[in-house]
């Protein structure tokens, strides 16, 4: 079968929107022909080694916020999308809507990935392109035979609920790997904690992450535990697609509050895999449903690694599934502390080995590789 699989932002850019379809996609690539439509915004074009995974990188005139300005890529839709049997749209992006129109009109099966909707603008100008983005994806979802969504509670969340019930929806936990562990990268992790607990962050340092309020908790932590240290695995400042004034920020507030820290940026797998054993407690603070899942918490837990994470709708649900960890309100600095704090004084209630074994059970990639071989049937 050949397969179309289109996407704003493509791997090797690091995101919960490029991992997933990136684990799949390879999966996929061994009984199936698949073409990725992308644009190149940062010159890290990747090097596939399996030839059924081929890339195209799509032209553009410039950016609009974390959009892609490029009336150019009609013309390469237009070519691919009469190829291919099944499209595949990643989800959220504005400029997939052609494709879409393109696919209605070709009577191609269209199938959309959605990680999430977007949220956020500081201005009313932001905010409003916010808006029509989300109506963009709105449009390319009405337009799709199939949704695939990570839970329920998320998508019944969203205002685009009542008006897209009726479609064809799944539900599936995303792909989780088993990381394995550097050794000597632990090694090193090891030293830089030295006696203190370790507060791990894994993501990109953008806004929607509530990385403030994190600051924040381990400033009121401070004053009952004094070894405390804060470490990030993740793309930050430039890299980061729109978010290098965030990033500053957060340094600043770093610097400001006097807190030990240390930016490790992009890791290999068996490196995250090392900063995962290495911390105490992995927390994700975010703030908004930009945030719909947070594939970290699942990677942290299946090595058991218990989490502190924002009562949101889908942000909420490895934790509800596995016990290994707490649940806080967006923004609450204070129970942030608490429940950082609680698991500190607590691990083996949140990393037992018996909840570890249950989790591995839960996210099990294999499951999700079956999921995927049959909806594109």
């Amino acid at each position: 079968m050949k397969i179309l699989f289109f996407s704003s932002y493509f791997y090797p850019y690091t995101s919960g929107l490029t991992t997933y379809p990136w684990k799949i996609l390879s999966y996929l690539s061994k009984n199936h022909q698949i073409t990725v439509l992308t644009f190149n915004h940062q010159n890290n074009k990747l090097k596939i080694k399996n030839y059924k995974l081929k890339i195209v990188y799509l032209p553009y005139l410039f950016k609009l916020s974390k959009g892609f300005i490029s009336p150019q890529s009609f013309f390469y839709f237009l070519k691919e999308i009469k190829k291919t049997d099944i499209l595949i749209l990643n989800q959220p992006n504005v400029e997939g809507l052609f494709l879409a129109i393109l696919a209605k009109i070709f009577r191609k099966k269209t199938i959309s990935l959605v990680h999430c909707f977007l949220y956020g603008g500081k201005n009313i100008f932001e905010k409003l392109i916010f808006k029509l983005a989300n109506f963009f994806v709105f449009l390319q979802l009405f337009l799709s035979q199939k949704l695939v969504f990570y839970t329920k509670e998320y998508f019944q969340s969203t205002c685009f609920y009542r008006f897209l019930k009726n479609k064809k929806i799944y539900y599936h936990l995303p792909p989780i790997k088993k990381l394995s562990i550097d050794k000597n990268y632990f090694k090193k992790l090891l030293e830089y904690k030295e006696n203190s607990f370790l507060i791990g962050f894994s993501g990109r340092t953008a806004s929607e992450k509530g990385i403030e309020y994190l600051i924040k908790a381990i400033k009121n932590l401070k004053l009952k535990i004094k070894n405390l240290k804060l470490i990030f695995a993740g793309p930050y400042g430039k890299d980061v697609a729109g978010e290098n004034n965030y990033f500053l920020k957060i340094k600043n507030l770093l610097e400001k509050n006097k807190i030990f820290y240390k930016f490790l940026g992009n890791l290999k797998e068996n490196q995250l895999g090392a900063f995962y054993k290495t911390i105490d407690v992995l927390a994700l603070p975010s703030i908004n449903s930009t945030e719909a899942f947070g594939m970290v918490q699942a990677e942290a837990i299946i090595l058991g690694t218990p989490v502190v994470a924002s009562n949101l709708p889908g942000v909420n649900i490895p934790i509800k599934l596995t016990k290994m960890g707490l649940l806080t309100e967006p923004k609450n600095e204070k129970q942030l502390a608490k429940a950082i704090s609680e698991i500190l004084e607590n691990q083996k209630k949140y990393n037992n080995k018996k909840l570890i074994i249950q989790a591995q059970k839960i996210f099990d990639i294999k499951n999700v590789y079956q999921f995927w071989s049959k909806i594109i049937d």
